[in-house]
């Protein structure tokens, strides 16, 4: 009898550990695994990964069993900027609920940090559970994946992810000398290939802005420019490199520790439009464009004030008893009142006279004026046949 109690009580104890087995296998049906798969012309190959071993399901599945600790992962075609290319199927670490996961990315640019000279970012990776988003569930069995970067270290290389949705799992980013961008390879422990993320950089601009939008061309004026370095480039001053497509700035290399404000100077060359471009690695400025335009207020008012000149000169000379040409005074004051005008606008003071400012339409009238009332006295004693013209002598 007591042997009989204890057989009875075996095989209850025997069909409720059977039956404890059989519920944690999950029947993974073919609405499942169709969107799994995806929509698609051809079918997707599902990859059945177990503890210690993986293997490949091809062809027609109308059904499979996941066991605890199996995933069963699938490699998209498309992918959004916010999830890789990779899907799975995995249980909970109870096995009471099937996760339907896509690995998801968000990125953190790399931006400049002083202190450290370096850029520094990051990549948040998580496994987002499409069923239920809110929750977080352990996994049976993590699901791995394994980083590098081109011209940036990744830290940690390897993510193995345990839970579902928040919170993601961080993976710094630093780099010295990047470009505009830098490539981080997620492979995962299924797929060999992986995909590659692009992470951007965000980098500091040196600040170019040009006191005038446009100054007058052909070299008779000069664009001041404010060079800005940013603060991020710390106190230590360093070297920042100007280059213009036409012109030469002056000067061409400023010395600047982060924050500070220098000017440079860039004459015009020509009739049109210029660029201007500041680079101290890692730090650059956006292209400035300055504009050189005709010097059409230039040359009326040097014509008008070497005219002017020309008139007060005669008038002199008359009065000194001396025979004047008005045709002759009135060419040769217009070409040494715009000879002194344009020497006077790159940098040749011909008058002799201190000038209180540089720039505008009335000091280019006022040097003219005096160009010619100074200068052509003294150039028609130099120049005797233009001596005799003014004076209207024959030869």
């Amino acid at each position: 009898m007591a042997t009989r109690c204890v057989m009875l009580c075996a095989l209850v104890l025997a069909g409720q550990v059977g039956t404890g087995a059989a519920q944690q296998v999950r029947v993974i049906h073919k609405p499942v695994i169709a969107r799994l798969r995806g929509d698609s012309t051809r079918p997707r190959v599902l990859t059945r990964i177990s503890p210690g071993k993986t293997d490949t399901l091809r062809g027609r599945i109308d059904s499979l069993r996941l066991r605890p600790g199996q995933v069963i992962a699938v490699t998209l075609d498309t992918t959004s900027p916010a999830t890789l290319p990779f899907r799975y199927l995995s249980t909970d670490s109870a096995a009471a609920t099937t996760l339907y996961l896509r690995p998801a990315v968000e990125i953190e640019p790399l931006a400049y940090a002083g202190a450290a000279r370096e850029f520094r970012g990051a990549l948040h990776v998580g496994l987002e559970d499409s069923l239920d988003p809110a929750a977080s569930h352990r996994l049976a069995s993590p699901i791995r994946f394994l980083l590098n970067g081109d011209r940036v270290s990744v830290t940690p290389s390897a993510l193995s992810l345990k839970h579902t949705n928040l919170p993601f799992e961080r993976v710094r980013l630093a780099a010295a000398s990047p470009g505009e961008s830098v490539r981080v390879h997620i492979r995962p422990g299924f797929n060999p290939r992986g995909v590659d993320v692009w992470v951007p950089v965000e980098r500091p601009a040196i600040a170019l802005e040009p006191v005038t939008p446009s100054v007058t061309g052909l070299g008779l004026a000069v664009a001041i420019v404010h060079v800005t370095l940013p603060p991020e480039a710390g106190t230590t001053p360093r070297v920042v490199r100007l280059t213009a497509k036409h012109a030469i700035p002056e000067p061409s290399e400023l010395t600047l520790a982060g924050g500070e404000t220098r000017d440079a100077k860039v004459r015009s060359v020509g009739i049109g439009t210029d660029t201007l471009y500041a680079r101290s690695d890692p730090f650059h400025s956006d292209r400035v464009v300055i504009v050189y335009g005709w010097p059409v207020r230039f040359f009326a008012a040097a014509l008008l004030g070497g005219l002017l000149g020309s008139v007060v000169a005669g008038y002199g000379a008359r009065r000194r008893g001396k025979g004047t040409s008005p045709p002759a005074y009135g060419v040769g004051g217009l070409a040494t009142g715009l000879l002194v005008a344009i020497a006077f606008a790159v940098g040749l003071n011909l008058t002799g006279l201190e000038m209180v400012t540089q720039y505008g339409e009335a000091v280019v009238f006022v040097v003219a004026a005096l160009g010619a009332l100074l200068g052509l006295p003294g150039i028609g004693k130099a120049v005797p046949v233009l001596g005799r013209a003014l004076e209207g002598r024959a030869r």
